[in-house]
């Protein structure tokens, strides 16, 4: 469970609030089903209450698997199940738990006072525990420790990874070995880390990466770079052997980056600078992190620390080491030609990094921000230069790209008021384009605006035909009734309707033909509805045919509506789920 800017999400999902007496209404039903059949059958066999509205509860079934739950006043805040769900936040084993919650919470609200203090309450696991704690004496604590760590052999491993530096000297070993110990405390005997293991690790690597951002932010810098070098390291090597599905291990990854990207930032002592800049190149050297992108980071970090000139070297001597591989997108050479870029950046002046990408043009990212750089400073011919160097360079092989040089000409076209090149260029983005740089309609309101008025209606009928030839199968059905609407040319609108019918469409006709065609529209969702059914069988699809027949009704003809469903239950009298649907109309 992560929580980002006070929003919480679990295993991937918004964690929505639950309402303790009504929360039917917020569940997937068959999610809902599942969790009141295991609560029927007696399924939740411990639930205790750690007390400060918390529980915990364990559910049976062909597993046996672990609920936890807040519980404020009538809402649920807080949730999770470790069973391997992940399609959803709530799984059957929370619903269950829920089901119980309410039975036994809200028949303890109905209680009178009399009947509450006659019922003795139970004291929770937690205060039991704090009590304990406080009762029992050192030895006997040890005592306990000793014989349940010796019989168990995950806990020895988890107590001595949590407490090892209490052993050995600060040191970067030590917490490799920390970092190992709760590895294998979580591997199975295959050196395999489930799902529910993975999640058990990332929550301890976890409490160790906060204790070395406390570190860092308290002038121990030293302990901190140990331990979030020992963290990386490790969980590299674990990700590669675990089923991370839930993102905890590369959660940890990434919050242990962004550790390192604090102590780059914080100023280093010389000693310390260096034995961190030359651990991120040997790593990015080595490749231990290759395919993943915390071997950019490594490098990008790296950059962020440059000090002289012999770190500057060192770094673009070993991005020259990544050569093109002669395929026209080459992720890992564009990649290093950008880090190279941000090394120039960090230690040589502007010019410097306006004649890398200059020189390096074949990188789109660079030929896009000297465009911009150039649009920027209104020095359009060089913008509209470049742009059509690119149209012409990337041709067939990069139709996206091409699009992107497009529209940048399109700008430059509107700058210099060249409203001729506009006019052209804002068609092809209408007729042949996509909606990536701006909505349909702001091409076409642009041409409008440039069209003169007289020439206009030609000018759309034009655009109609042209829409239209594309396809020597169907029109454009989507583009052309855009337009029809547009303009308002309602009559045109129903004729293609009645050419190009699907229920989605009549649907979304309505609003502009209802008024003047409400039995038209309705004999065409009839007419749809005769053509669906003999090749569609199942509830959901029931469940549509009856919602177009409420719209027929909506239309204000229901005695066609009833004539239908008429027959619709005497053709189809062995569908008993369409006879359910159709029921209810």
């Amino acid at each position: 469970m992560n929580r980002h800017n006070g929003v919480v999400i679990y295993r991937g999902y918004l964690l929505m609030t639950i309402q303790l007496d009504n929360f039917e209404q917020q569940i997937d039903p068959a999610i809902l089903k599942r969790g009141y059949e295991y609560f029927k059958k007696g399924y939740i066999t411990d639930v205790d209450d750690l007390g400060d509205g918390d529980y915990e509860a364990t559910v049976e079934g062909s597993e046996t698997y672990t609920v936890r739950l807040h519980v404020d006043g009538n809402e649920v805040t807080d949730y999770e199940c470790d069973c391997p769900y992940d399609w959803g936040a709530v799984c059957k084993h929370v619903v269950a738990v829920l089901f119980y919650l309410r039975k036994d919470l809200l028949e303890s609200d109905g209680l009178s006072q009399k009947e509450k203090r006659s019922k003795p309450k139970k004291e929770s696991e937690a205060t039991q525990f704090e009590k304990l704690l406080k009762l029992l004496s050192h030895d006997e604590l040890r005592t306990f420790l000793r014989e349940v760590c010796a019989g168990d052999k995950s806990l020895r491993r988890l107590f001595i990874a949590k407490y090892v530096s209490y052993l050995y000297p600060e040191s970067k070993g030590l917490y490799d070995t920390q970092v190992q110990k709760l590895v294998d405390t979580y591997m199975d005997r295959y050196g395999f880390i489930g799902y529910y293991e993975a999640s058990k690790l990332g929550k301890s690597i976890y409490e160790m990466i906060g204790q070395a951002k406390q570190s860092a932010e308290t002038g121990k810098k030293q302990k901190a770079l140990y331990m979030v070098e020992a963290i990386i390291e490790g969980m590299i090597e674990a990700i590669e052997n675990a089923d991370d599905s839930n993102g905890k291990i590369g959660g940890c990854l990434n919050s242990a980056f962004g550790v390192l990207s604090q102590l780059a930032e914080s100023g280093l002592d010389e000693p310390l600078h260096d034995e961190m800049f030359d651990w991120l190149l040997h790593h990015h050297e080595a490749k231990t992190m290759k395919g993943w992108n915390w071997h950019t980071d490594l490098m990008e970090i790296a950059i962020n620390m440059v000090r002289t000139k012999e770190e500057k070297e060192r770094i673009r001597t070993d991005l020259e080491q990544i050569k093109p591989n002669g395929k026209d997108w080459d992720w890992d050479y564009r990649l290093a030609q950008k880090l190279r870029l941000r090394l120039i950046e960090k230690t040589e002046d502007e010019s410097a990094a306006i004649r890398f990408m200059e020189t390096n043009l074949d990188n789109s990212d660079f030929r896009k921000e000297l465009i911009e750089k150039a649009m920027r400073e209104e020095d359009f011919a060089k913008a509209e230069r470049l742009a059509n160097e690119g149209v012409e360079k990337d041709g067939e092989k990069s139709l996206g790209l091409v699009e992107d040089w497009r529209y940048y000409l399109l700008q430059v076209y509107q700058a210099t008021h060249d409203t001729e090149r506009v006019i052209s260029l804002a068609r092809h983005f209408f007729v042949d384009g996509s909606d990536r740089h701006q909505p349909r309609k702001y091409y076409y309101d642009l041409l409008q605006s440039l069209i003169p008025q007289l020439q206009w209606r030609k000018y759309v009928d034009n655009l109609i035909a042209a829409i239209s030839g594309k396809s020597c199968w169907e029109v454009d059905y989507d583009r052309v009734a855009e337009i029809y609407v547009w303009e308002e040319q309602f009559d045109k609108l129903f004729e293609l309707l009645r050419k190009y019918p699907d229920f989605y469409r009549v649907e979304e006709a309505e609003k502009y033909l209802a008024a003047n065609y409400a039995e038209e529209l309705a004999g065409m969702y009839r007419d749809l509805i005769v053509d669906y059914l003999p090749n569609h069988v199942g509830r959901n699809h029931y469940e549509m045919v009856c919602k177009y027949l409420r719209r027929i009704i909506k239309l204000g003809c229901k005695p066609l509506a009833m004539e239908l469903a008429g027959q619709l239950k005497t053709q189809y009298r062995n569908r008993r789920a369409l006879l359910q649907e159709l029921a209810q109309i």
